[in-house]
């Protein structure tokens, strides 16, 4: 089993777009870690910028990261983010979206107890896979 979360890039206003939405829904930011919070530096990113948050109100959660470049242009600010229960099925799926496509990031273990990697598929589509090692 997996879910579907949208994983929204906010390009140096992340910050602000959670107090936004917490303005909007109530609700509660379940998570949030800036670059300067991972074990080794992030090239191109603000250590001071969020690197990456979760927020939850009535049923939906929304991630949400300012990304590494302020660049980042409007109209590609979001990734489909996946969250799996099987690493077996993580990988298979990871493999299927980047044929024709470009791995921006393999599947490896991160800091946050999970196996994680992004690919943007043969049509321009933002993935990012995440499967937590400890349940």
């Amino acid at each position: 089993m997996y879910k579907l979360t949208p994983y929204l890039f906010f390009a140096g206003r992340c910050s602000q777009a959670l107090d936004f939405y917490h303005k909007c829904f109530g609700g509660v930011i379940t998570s949030q870690q800036r670059f300067k919070d991972a074990p080794q530096m992030i090239e191109g990113a603000d250590p001071d910028w969020i690197m990456h948050a979760e927020f939850e109100a009535f049923g939906m959660k929304i991630m949400m990261s300012d990304g590494v470049l302020a660049s980042e242009r409007s109209g590609n600010n979001m990734s489909l983010a996946l969250v799996f229960d099987d690493l077996d099925e993580q990988e298979k799926v990871f493999a299927r979206l980047s044929e024709g496509g470009h791995v921006m990031m393999p599947l490896s273990d991160a800091f946050w107890g999970a196996r994680f990697g992004k690919v943007e598929d043969k049509f321009g589509i933002r993935w990012i896979l995440n499967c937590d090692l400890v349940k």
